[in-house]
Parts: C-alpha cells; sequence; structure tokens
C-alpha cells in the first residue's frame, strides 16, 4: 500500500495511481463532501466514472446502508475487476471499505480522507467496518486499501469542530509514541497549525500507525496499545448518539484518555505517585488545551459499564485495558478490578 501526502493531489489523482487497469472506477462519497471535492477528483480522471452518494452522518454506518451501497454496485455492472475510490472521512473510509471486502468476495479500492481524523486513523490500518446494535465498528473485517490519497488542501472546508476531534487520535499517538511528537502535537492550538505543519503530524501519525500495524495486522498483541482511549471512548461515544449531544470520534478517545489515564493512576502502584499524578494530569491538560471536552453528561455509569462488556476487544469476558505507563509507554492486556474501573468513569461524569 504507498501512502500520499501533500498539497492540490486530488487535481493529480490519475498521475498518482494508475486507473488504466480497472475495468471500471466508482467514487463512494457523501453528500457534504461531494459539494466540495467530487467535481475536482472528477476532472482529473480522463475516463468516465459513477458515483454512489450517501448521507453524511456516522448514523449511516450501518448494514442497511452497506446493501445500498452494494445494490448501486450490481446496478452499476462492477466486477471483479471495478475500483472503488472512498472520498470522504472516516465513516466513508469505513463502511467503503467494508462494503468492497465484501462484494464478490472482494474487490481492489482505495482511500481518498478529506477530514484530518480520517487522514491520521480511519484511512490507514486496514480497519473497515459498520455500527451494528449501537456497537461502535461491531462488524468488520481487515482489509488494506490499494492506496491512500492525502490532500490537505481538503481541510479548508472542515468545520473547526471537526478539526479540532482530529486531535484526539493526534495526541494518542504522541502518548503512544513519546516526548517529541507529543511536544509538538501540542505545542498550538490545533486550528494554528499551518498546512505544512499539519502534514508533518499527519505523516508522523501514520507513521507510528503503520509501524504498529505491520508488526501486529490482526491485533494480536503490540497493536493492542492503540486502544488507548478506546475502551471507554467507545462506550460513550455510542451511548452518546441517544442522547441530544452526540459526540465526534475524537472527542470521545480524548474523554476516554482522560479516564483511563487516570485508571492507570488508580491501579498501577509500580509508579510513584508523583509520576502518576503528573501523567493523568498532564493528558487531561492538553486535552482541555486542544479545545476537546472533558466529561460526559446524561450517560449513566452502568450504562457505559454495560457497553464496555460488549467490545469487540474483550476475551472470554474479561477487558485488557491499554494503560498509560508514561508517555511513549503504554501497557496492554492490563486486568483491572471494576471497582477501580468505576471510579475512573465517574471522574468524567457530569
Amino acid at each position: 500500500m504507498k501512502i500520499h501526502i501533500g498539497k492540490n493531489l486530488l487535481s493529480k489523482i490519475e498521475k498518482i495511481i494508475n486507473l488504466d487497469q480497472f475495468s471500471n472506477i466508482t467514487i463512494l462519497t457523501d453528500e457534504n463532501v461531494a459539494k466540495h471535492w467530487l467535481p475536482i477528483i472528477k476532472k482529473s480522471i480522463r475516463r468516465q466514472t459513477s458515483e454512489i452518494i450517501i448521507n453524511p452522518s456516522e448514523k449511516e454506518k450501518n448494514i442497511e446502508t452497506v446493501k445500498k451501497i452494494w445494490e448501486k454496485m450490481f446496478e452499476m455492472g462492477l466486477d471483479r475487476k471495478s475500483l472503488l475510490i472512498n472520498l470522504g472521512g472516516g465513516v466513508i473510509c469505513d463502511i467503503g471499505g467494508f462494503a468492497v471486502s465484501t462484494f464478490m468476495r472482494g474487490i481492489d479500492f482505495i482511500n481518498v480522507p478529506t477530514t484530518l481524523l480520517s487522514q491520521v486513523d480511519a484511512s490507514v490500518g486496514g480497519k473497515t467496518g459498520i455500527n451494528f446494535m449501537n456497537i461502535k465498528n461491531g462488524i468488520g473485517v481487515f482489509n488494506s486499501p490499494l492506496g491512500v490519497v492525502i490532500d490537505v488542501d481538503t481541510l479548508r472546508t472542515l468545520p473547526k469542530r471537526e478539526l479540532i476531534s482530529a486531535f484526539g487520535e493526534i495526541i494518542k499517538h504522541g502518548v503512544i509514541s513519546g516526548r517529541e511528537h507529543f511536544n509538538f502535537v501540542i505545542s498550538k492550538k490545533p486550528e494554528n497549525f499551518n498546512q505544512e505543519e499539519l502534514i508533518r503530524i499527519i505523516k508522523k501519525s501514520i507513521k507510528i500507525k503503520s509501524n504498529i500495524v505491520k508488526k501486529d495486522p490482526d491485533e494480536i498483541g503490540l497493536r493492542k496499545v492503540l486502544n488507548f482511549g478506546h475502551t471507554i471512548g467507545h462506550a460513550i461515544e455510542s451511548l452518546s448518539w441517544k442522547t441530544d449531544k452526540p459526540l465526534l470520534h475524537g472527542e470521545a478517545v480524548a474523554i476516554g484518555m482522560i479516564a483511563e489515564s487516570h485508571l492507570a493512576f488508580l491501579c498501577h502502584p509500580i509508579l510513584t505517585s508523583e509520576v502518576r499524578i503528573n501523567l493523568a494530569g498532564q493528558i487531561k491538560e492538553v486535552v482541555v488545551k486542544a479545545g476537546l471536552p472533558t466529561k460526559i453528561e446524561n450517560i449513566k455509569t452502568e450504562d457505559i459499564l454495560k457497553m464496555i462488556l460488549s467490545d469487540k476487544k474483550n476475551l472470554s469476558g474479561k477487558v485488557n485495558w491499554s494503560l498509560p505507563k508514561r508517555i511513549g509507554k503504554v501497557l496492554i492486556n492490563v486486568e483491572v478490578p471494576s471497582d477501580l474501573v468505576i471510579k475512573a468513569i465517574e471522574s468524567i461524569i457530569i
């Protein structure tokens, strides 16, 4: 898989990806992205293309939408030599990757992520999926795209809240990798980074994730470090969809990191109190500085616990936590007493 990162890449996509090898090219996108970027990518492709346009919402990431995509693929005459271009954010990359992985037992696809969050997260790593029974990415497969094209020009039309949300994942990558990247991504407010700095952040985040995924593509061991912030994060994200204040993914991860770093403070006597307090406090401090939320409301502790137990990462009914020991070191497969989990959850509830 080749990853291309830069400016003005959508208008050069045919020079970047060899499209002559495919019998059919179809672009999957949503209504919002289509207004801004679909004409540009279509103009850059010198042959006829078809489009599938879905509604722009996390609620659309379900089996009913997948069925509609499959139906369109059959109606358009796609065959096993066809290509799907996923043009959009994390929802498009996830659902598009899942749809083509199962269509005719699999056809090629490329990801063209248009949000900062999808550029550093959903577009790479080989995870595809949909939400099911209110469980985030409860159904999915591992399948990597043929290539990824990241054009930072698409961030010009990104709402500020979406840009800031991405820093939930970006800060997580800093915690995992070490001080150099961590210090850089927290050096400014998200909206104050220029294009060149964002390219640097995207490249480093992708490198961190890709290096881990290469060593453990099926999440048997090392890859679990990427789950820091996600056990509680996914739970509160899913539950927030039923409230009048649904969380974006990066916002949920940010709150999850605060709760899980506090959980690390509660359950790791191998660290001195000073180090543990500084780490949990520092992570909360940088989340606040980025403009991300630190608390949730209208969600009950018992509902979060129930959702955590249904997490797809669990084994034999046991929750395996990924908890930070220090910046640059995350422990995996940590078993934690339920009373400490409750205390950690209560620390983020208003």
